[in-house]
């Protein structure tokens, strides 16, 4: 008789390890009587028809499980959080590659938390994301970003000009090769490259980080949470590139417009490693490391 828990599993498969780990956590599941429901694309790749009885695309997978684990990196979690994450099931990530802040285990301690998870003992934290949507002169299409949305100059060598505009009041016009908008999850990120600040991500803002402004005035800006941000922007191509994420991308033109709020679907994250925010940071940027030799 299975448990009553169901697992859905979603990885990066362009990872080796992840053809031998999965198949291998499927079996331990499958020992314990616990029922598991597969992305598409690993039923159709990895041997595991024998351990699962059934697969979905990973968009649907959310309405059918009670915990998503997904086996990569912080791309597989955003890709993750794409997909299910309006759903409101919880995410835990299973970290296989080198550098991560949302993955929140390894594959070794995901073995020993096994029995808790079937249990159902672990905290979940919601995670702000954002809503855009684009409109342009023929339609309106609507993006989902856990860590930001992105306009950039589309690899055009010259700057472009980012009016912005909170809740409709002018904020500034931007020279710069973009402008990135991210939730404190992201300021972690492509923010964090750009020189944007770290947000704890339990902050209730929006931050605004302009990329290589032609200003030294034109610094980043944390806002609340409940505000609008209106963006429109020209180059002297016409031709700009908006991403959500890094993952989906759109051609922007002048005359377009770009709006970005909170969205009212957070992303829930299983915390079951015990690690703070803090000792993620120590540990991702090597903080408080004795330098004396």
């Amino acid at each position: 008789m299975s448990n009553h828990i169901t697992f859905g599993i979603v990885a990066n498969l362009d990872k080796k390890i992840v053809w031998q780990i999965v198949p291998q956590f499927l079996a331990i599941l499958q020992k314990k009587g616990v029922d598991a429901i597969v992305a598409d694309d690993i039923y159709a790749n990895l041997p595991v028809s024998d351990l699962v009885k059934t697969s979905c695309e990973k968009s649907k997978l959310g309405a059918r499980c009670d915990i998503v684990i997904a086996f990569g990196g912080d791309g597989t979690m955003l890709a993750t959080a794409r997909d299910v994450g309006r759903s409101g099931v919880p995410i835990l990530g299973v970290n296989v590659g080198r550098f991560g802040f949302l993955a929140e285990i390894s594959i070794d301690e995901l073995y020993s938390k096994i029995d808790d998870l079937i249990a159902g003992n672990y905290e979940v934290e919601s995670r702000m994301a954002l809503e855009a949507v684009l409109s342009t002169a023929k339609r309106k299409r609507q993006y989902y970003a856990f860590n930001d949305v992105v306009l950039d100059k589309g690899g055009v060598p010259r700057t472009i000009f980012i009016e912005t505009y909170i809740d409709d009041e002018y904020l500034n016009t931007y020279n710069a090769d973009g402008i990135i908008v991210s939730t404190p999850t992201g300021s972690t990120a492509y923010s964090l490259s750009a020189g944007g600040p770290l947000l704890s991500p339990d902050m209730n803002s929006l931050l605004i980080t302009p990329i290589c402004p032609h200003s030294l005035s034109q610094r980043p800006l944390a806002i609340k949470e409940d505000k609008v941000i209106k963006i429109k922007a020209w180059s002297e191509s016409g031709r700009m590139l908006f991403s959500a994420d890094g993952q989906k991308v759109a051609v922007v033109t002048t005359g377009d417009i770009i709006e970005v709020r909170k969205s009212p679907d957070p992303v829930r994250l299983v915390k079951c490693s015990g690690k703070s925010f803090y000792q993620v940071l120590r540990t991702k940027l090597n903080w408080g490391e004795d330098k004396k030799l």
